[in-house]
């Protein structure tokens, strides 16, 4: 009788294990809510009916090939990154070094600040970017790629695991559409970082 008792309890705890679990994975709105958000700031623009599209200024969706891990790339790219998500008034008036007038720039405290906020790299490293300018303390170039056509992000679903979540989602244009995961690490004091975006 012991041992049935026993084996009822260890079958119920079973049970109450896997409820926590499924509603550790469940996704709600909130969360479709801030997945769309983690889409847009990855390099989206969202248009006034709801919908996401690649920023014409140059976006990491661009990278066909992919990001396998987003906090290890030359410190070029995170560039195109600031520049698909700002505006002309983010930047300052400056004259880097070697530059006979000035340029609008950014700064390398708004510029750092962005990157490390969403990728966790440091500043020391995007210091050795070719666009880094020690005096005055800017990031310049005077050149990014940019888009003449729309590419809508649509989510499809998303993944939790533990500190994780994988998003689906498909890129749409008059190529046709391609579908792909991004995934992003949340972080304990809130927010959250990229770890990688992928071609499915």
């Amino acid at each position: 009788m012991k041992r049935i008792f026993a084996l009822l309890i260890a079958f119920m705890l079973l049970v109450s294990f896997a409820a926590c679990a499924n509603e550790e994975t469940e996704i709600t709105e909130e969360d479709v809510a801030l997945y769309k958000e983690m889409l847009v700031n990855f390099g989206g623009t969202l248009k006034f009916d709801g919908s996401i599209v690649v920023s014409r200024k140059g976006s990491f969706y661009d990278f066909a090939e992919g990001i396998e891990d987003c906090s290890a790339m030359e410190p070029n790219s995170y560039y195109t990154w600031v520049v698909s998500g700002t505006e002309n008034s983010d930047k300052v008036k400056v004259t880097p070094a070697g530059f006979e007038s000035e340029v609008y720039a950014y700064s390398a405290d708004f510029f750092e600040g962005e990157v490390n906020k969403y990728f966790g790299v440091s500043a020391e490293y995007l210091h050795g970017s070719e666009y880094y300018y020690s005096e005055p303390g800017c990031y310049y170039s005077d050149g990014v790629s940019s888009s003449e056509e729309y590419t809508y992000v649509e989510y499809v679903s998303a993944e939790k695991s533990d500190d994780f979540v994988t998003i689906h989602f498909t890129l749409t244009n008059t190529s046709g559409s391609t579908n792909h995961a991004l995934t992003v690490k949340l972080l304990p004091e809130g927010g959250y970082n990229y770890v990688s975006y992928i071609a499915e």
